[in-house]
């Protein structure tokens, strides 16, 4: 689904008209977080979440935490709910699994730590207390209150912030911005901050650490397309960040082609895409691509990224206390 354009307009008619109904989301939402019961496990939860819908970059930064987690000797897994996979509740074994079976977030997580496939987070924990992990890293739930989290990163895009500052469907919000915020201990701004969000949590009082970065793309991979021209297609929740990227590189997009979030291709699409290119290279980027019927990707050229702190060492600092603090309590047993 697109954002509609009335997310981004604080004074629009449809986001006034709309408005009652976000109040009951978030009634709903509220109600959902007040449940006491949490299962705990006896290792830390590191949860990547956010407030806003939509591609704002959490499996990016998630992906970004493991390599920090890995250049400090640390062990941990991944947890991620497996939006619209066939398999739950299981270990990811990306020799086998497609992303159908478990999810395309689920398979690039797989490619830097063991990753576990669970919609019910709390599951998701139990298997990975069979397996003996020392930590998790949660992709989403920050509104998931199954599962007890030790600290919570809020990932916030710099260009869009948080919209309208209205609930769905209004607005682009999960919740209230001030009442997520107080579960909170740190914010991941990414990209650059032309919505004002440094300025939004300084006139509201909120005084939570701010950590930057931003997306880069693979600059072996850039160089080869640099000056050239290609039409690019992306399923993703803002694929016009892919786009304005190739662009910023020096690469000439003549075309593009937009799919809904977690799109999974066929045939058809393939060569409907190649019939619009016009004998342009395609490009993607590496959750579309496996995510393409096999016998077609030797026809599509993959983008690899990844997501850069820019104060790596400051968010390590910052979880240390949390990876080295005692363990959680004792578990709770969750409906």
């Amino acid at each position: 689904m697109r954002a509609p354009k009335f997310w981004d307009q604080t004074d629009s008619f449809w986001a006034k008209i709309l408005k009652p109904a976000g109040s009951l989301y978030a009634w709903a939402v509220a109600r959902r977080l007040c449940r006491k019961k949490k299962y705990h496990v006896p290792m830390p939860v590191i949860c990547v979440g956010n407030i806003s819908v939509g591609g704002v970059g959490k499996t990016p930064v998630c992906l970004a935490l493991g390599d920090l987690f890995h250049s400090k000797g640390r062990d941990f897994v991944y947890l991620n709910h497996g939006y619209k996979a066939k398999k739950q509740g299981i270990l990811v074994d990306k020799m086998v699994h497609t992303a159908m079976d478990v999810g395309d977030e689920a398979l690039l997580l797989a490619e830097v730590a063991p990753t576990i496939v669970s919609s019910n987070r709390a599951k998701g924990a139990q298997v990975a207390e069979k397996i003996g992990a020392k930590a998790i890293i949660m992709d989403d739930g920050f509104q998931n209150p199954s599962l007890y989290k030790n600290f919570s990163f809020v990932v916030v895009d710099g260009r869009k912030g948080f919209g309208n500052e209205c609930v769905l469907p209004a607005g682009p919000l999960r919740e209230p911005v001030l009442e997520g915020l107080k579960r909170a201990n740190a914010i991941i701004l990414v990209g650059e901050d032309t919505w004002g969000v440094r300025f939004y949590l300084e006139r509201h009082q909120i005084h939570l650490p701010v950590f930057t970065g931003s997306f880069t793309l693979d600059e072996t991979v850039v160089s080869l397309f640099n000056g050239k021209r290609v039409f690019a297609f992306a399923g993703l929740g803002n694929p016009g960040k892919f786009y304005d990227s190739l662009r910023q590189k020096g690469i000439e997009v003549m075309g593009t082609m937009d799919f809904p979030d977690h799109y999974y291709y066929t045939r058809f699409d393939i060569e409907n895409i190649k019939y619009k290119a016009k004998g342009l290279p395609l490009l993607t980027t590496e959750k579309d691509a496996v995510k393409l019927p096999k016998d077609m990707r030797r026809n599509v050229f993959v983008m690899p990224g990844q997501f850069i702190f820019d104060d790596p060492k400051g968010i390590l600092k910052l979880i240390q206390e949390v990876l080295d603090g005692p363990s959680a309590s004792s578990k709770k047993i969750v409906d």
